[in-house]
């Protein structure tokens, strides 16, 4: 791009602390692409003013402020960092001014606003775009090149084990994320990043879950832990996809270890992945049915948070903000796919049986 992409940052937290401020400001590694920071947004004033400081000429603004500033200043892109839930209002505003607008994933904490997302999307002139940002680490692009290229055949099913470390896992029950209201459950705010990245993988929707639900290690009132904490720390489910593979999905807390091992069978092999979200190295062992040996991939993790993810998500923007692109971010239909598998998990625990997982309305059945 030649000038400068003009940026909108709402929500001044962690998330934006981390990645958002930085690549505003230029640090490495982000400096090859010219970005200009117009006013950060945010409900606690002393936050927004603490992240401005480091963002010169960056304006520093309250919610109400936002029809305003999206009239007035017309940014050519708008970051959506706040907490989950409130995702949905902020996305919408900026896409009714027709400002295109990356939104942190999960896209929101229910279905019904995932899928009015998907709706408001499809009504504005702007894009959406949500940042799962998984699928831009190295390993995962080679893994979806060799499931697309037919390596291992059709998948008939997978095993996916996420295992979050213990300082990790306790922090979702000491932040705002212990709520339900609040983040949606693991089950959506962490899950949806490997529920997105298997529906990529697979390609295909996912139809149907069963799942149990659990809470093992961070009660309510205990050892630090709030009393209104009403999330579970153990998720197990069996996901069924339409193109009739099967995936058993796991999220373990309070582990020795933060990553997953994700086995998947097909017609032709099987294909066994080995996140290390530490430090690494990644592995792909790629097996065939009629070789009598395997190919073993050693992939190094790139440097920066989630192994590379972030800094390779912001270089990609540019790209995927020029008119008529393809664009490699998940698109509102996906990220609402992996909210209504989480929302669903639940609510099949909750039941206790197996159930269908909504799909976002089309503009051709939106009525009906």
């Amino acid at each position: 791009m030649n000038e400068p992409l003009r940026v909108l940052l709402i929500g001044a937290g962690a998330r934006t602390r981390k990645v958002y401020g930085p690549w505003l400001s230029g640090l490495p590694p982000y400096q090859a692409e010219p970005v200009r920071p117009l006013a950060v947004v945010d409900t606690d004033t002393g936050a927004a003013r603490d992240m401005a400081r480091s963002l010169p000429g960056a304006a520093v603004a309250r919610p109400a402020e936002l029809d305003r500033i999206l009239t007035d200043d017309r940014p050519d892109l708008v970051v959506v960092a706040t907490p989950d839930a409130a995702h949905r209002d902020h996305v919408v505003q900026a896409l009714a001014a027709g400002c295109t607008t990356l939104v942190e994933k999960p896209l929101a904490t229910t279905a019904e606003d995932a899928f009015a997302l998907v709706r408001a999307a499809e009504d504005s002139s702007a894009r959406l775009l949500v940042g799962h940002n998984l699928r831009f680490t190295n390993l995962h692009g080679q893994v979806r090149a060799l499931l697309a290229g037919g390596h291992i055949g059709t998948v008939l099913e997978a095993d996916f084990h996420y295992t979050l470390g213990a300082s990790h896992s306790r922090s979702y029950f000491t932040r705002w994320h212990h709520t339900r209201a609040a983040s949606g459950g693991l089950e959506v705010t962490k899950a949806s990043h490997h529920l997105d990245l298997l529906a990529w993988w697979l390609g295909a929707q996912p139809v149907t879950v069963t799942a149990l639900l659990e809470r093992r290690h961070y009660l309510p009132g205990k050892e630090g832990i709030p009393e209104d904490a009403d999330i579970h720390d153990s998720v197990h489910a069996l996901i069924q996809y339409a193109s009739g593979a099967t995936v058993h999905y796991a999220l373990t807390l309070n582990s020795p270890e933060e990553g997953y091992t994700c086995t998947l069978r097909g017609t032709e092999g099987t294909c066994t992945v080995q996140y290390d979200a530490r430090s690494g190295p990644h592995f792909v062992d790629l097996r065939s049915a009629s070789a009598a040996e395997g190919t073993l991939r050693k992939i190094r993790r790139e440097e920066g948070s989630h192994a590379g993810a972030d800094r390779r998500m912001l270089e990609a923007l540019p790209e995927a903000l020029m008119p008529g692109a393809t664009s490699p971010f998940a698109t509102a239909a996906e990220a609402a796919l992996a909210v209504a598998t989480g929302t669903a998990m639940y609510d099949a625990s909750r039941l206790g049986r197996r159930l269908p997982i909504p799909a976002p309305t089309t503009p051709e059945n939106r009525d009906e």
